[in-house]
């Protein structure tokens, strides 16, 4: 005989239900037993999400030819179609095989355990369960897809960016992957000086788009081999300013602003466009002056032809304290005698000439 215990038990109650992490979820609960689809289907419901129900696997295919839901919680044991069956049919579907799939079955046997979950199910949960016990389950599942969706999500929309920053760059004669390069140098030194995993995705941000702001400057500028006159430099001077403005109100990237604004200000306040000194300029564009100004003098641009790896190294070192914060140069030093900095100028340059990469001993 079933059971149907699903909710209050001793020491459950009084018992408020917390509000779900998406409460326009709409969940789909598969289930033959009346009693149970019933219980199970109240407590949801009373918990903000929307709850569609199928007595079989069959009826809940044909649910899901109108409905998509965000999370499928089954019975295994069902005439005319088991759970099992369902979640290979459902697995079948393109665009519905990434539904959280939770088995909610009496039959709680270590083979019945191993068998649902060396399918991929999400879950597996065993009757009789509290209500609380049920919530913890569909909220933990629910939020680990909104994870996943989001990781997604910041993987398209920084290789956006990426188009759009390199599409900019392009305009300016640099070598390819400049970008690249530069966010790779600054998160090699700023893992050296023990930054946070936000604090890399922020710098990580500002890399990509430090110099989207020259989206404003004439090309006859960013492609003049001689010197800029007074007026050129004037407004050369104004694109870390133009790109802060561009980003501010887009506040997944409002961290970078920032960043973008000081990326050319100078430890001795001789920089652009402020004339910020010292600690006064955020500290990731401090990290961002030196990987930039180190990706400048070893590529080729239209006013100078690259200088080696060594040699820019060793103006970076002089500079320390007077151009550059005397801190970072000292992270950029560590990560340079260590081979980093060279491993991904190296990379990039098999990148640019098509050569295969040689792997590091």
């Amino acid at each position: 005989m079933r059971s149907t215990r699903v909710g209050r038990t001793q020491g459950d109650e009084p018992h408020m239900p917390e509000p779900p992490l998406k409460p326009a979820a709409r969940l789909l609960v598969v289930e033959d037993d009346p009693a149970m689809l019933i219980a199970l289907r109240d407590i949801l419901e009373t918990s903000g999400y929307v709850v569609f129900t199928a007595p079989n696997g069959q009826v809940a295919l044909e649910i899901m030819g109108r409905e998509r839901p965000s999370l499928i919680l089954s019975d295994i044991s069902m005439p005319i179609m088991d759970g099992i069956e369902l979640f290979d049919a459902v697995r079948r579907i393109p665009d519905a095989a990434t539904i959280p799939f939770i088995f909610l079955t009496a039959r709680g046997t270590r083979e019945d355990i191993f068998a649902a979950k060396s399918l991929g199910a999400d879950d597996y949960i065993t009757k009789p369960i509290t209500s609380q016990e049920l919530l913890a389950a569909v909220r933990a599942r629910l939020q680990r897809t909104d994870e996943l969706l989001l990781a997604q999500l910041k993987a398209a929309y920084k290789a956006s960016l990426r188009a759009l920053a390199n599409a900019i760059e392009s305009r300016d004669h640099y070598t390819r992957y400049h970008v690249e390069r530069v966010n790779a140098y600054a998160q090699a030194v700023a893992r050296e000086l023990g930054w946070s995993d936000d604090r890399l995705e922020t710098l990580e941000f500002g890399a990509i788009l430090h110099d989207i702001g020259k989206i404003s400057i004439p090309e006859s500028i960013l492609r003049k081999t001689g010197p800029l006159s007074k007026d050129e430099w004037a407004e050369m001077r104004e694109h870390p300013r133009v790109g802060a403005r561009m980003i501010e109100d887009i506040p997944y990237l409002a961290p970078a602003v920032g960043t973008i604004r000081a990326h050319h200000e100078r430890w001795d306040g001789s920089g652009y466009p402020e004339g910020m000194r010292e600690m006064s300029i955020p500290e990731p564009a401090r990290l961002l002056a030196i990987v930039d100004a180190f990706d400048a003098m070893t590529s080729d641009r239209p006013y100078h032809a690259a200088v080696t790896a060594d040699q820019a190294h060793t103006e970076i070192v002089t500079q320390s304290g007077r151009l550059f914060d005397p801190g970072m140069v000292e992270a950029f030093n560590r990560c340079f005698e260590r081979g980093d900095v060279l491993q991904v100028l190296k990379t990039y340059q098999s990148l640019e000439t098509g050569q295969k990469l040689t792997p590091s001993v």
